[in-house]
This record gives C-alpha cells, sequence and structure tokens, in this order.
C-alpha cells in the first residue's frame, strides 16, 4: 500500500504487512521509519483527531480512531449493501400493523 505524505516536497512510501514484520520503502522524498509510521497511523485522520508522530509508543489514540473508524464504516457499508439490494427489487408490499 502506498502512502503520501509532506507538502512542499511529497514524499511517498510503499509499505507491506508481512508475516511477522512490516517493510517500509522510500519511493519519493526523504523519510525515515518514524516518518512512515506517522503517515501510515494518520490515514483517514480528521482536523481534530489526534496526531500520531510515529513513535511506537504513542501509537495507541491512533488505534483506536482507527479502529472506531472501522466500525463505523463497516455499519455504513452494510446498510449501502440492504439499500442496493432492495433498490434493485421492483416490488414492494406494505404491511399493516396489527394491534
Amino acid at each position: 500500500m502506498k502512502f503520501t505524505f509532506g507538502y512542499t516536497n511529497p514524499t511517498t512510501v510503499e509499505v507491506i504487512n508481512r508475516q511477522q514484520h512490516v517493510e517500509y520503502k522510500i519511493l519519493t522524498g526523504y523519510g525515515d521509519e518514524k516518518d512512515a509510521r506517522a503517515a501510515v497511523g494518520n490515514e483517514g485522520r480528521g482536523t481534530y483527531d489526534h496526531y500520531f508522530d510515529g513513535y511506537h509508543f504513542n501509537r495507541k489514540p491512533a488505534i483506536e480512531r482507527m479502529e472506531s473508524d472501522i466500525e463505523d464504516l463497516e455499519k455504513q457499508l452494510d446498510k449501502l449493501k440492504f439499500a442496493l439490494k432492495v433498490t434493485k427489487k421492483k416490488k414492494w408490499i406494505e404491511v399493516k400493523q396489527t394491534n
């Protein structure tokens, strides 16, 4: 997976998840492991979310944010899949409420 960070001199890093470790390669620009970790850990970060600085011991808030985002997006994806499925159907039947 490729990640890009920086504004004036953008750096692109390729990150590969291996079984025992993570490999990263700087494709363009300059950076180190801390910069690569920060780029990955801040993926999907909003303006007011915690900024992950790339140091291993500061990663917990970034992990919690990403887990929460994934949970919300999975719920949204389930709704979209359901909506697509029922929108394709032509026949809708109203079920009357019985008391």
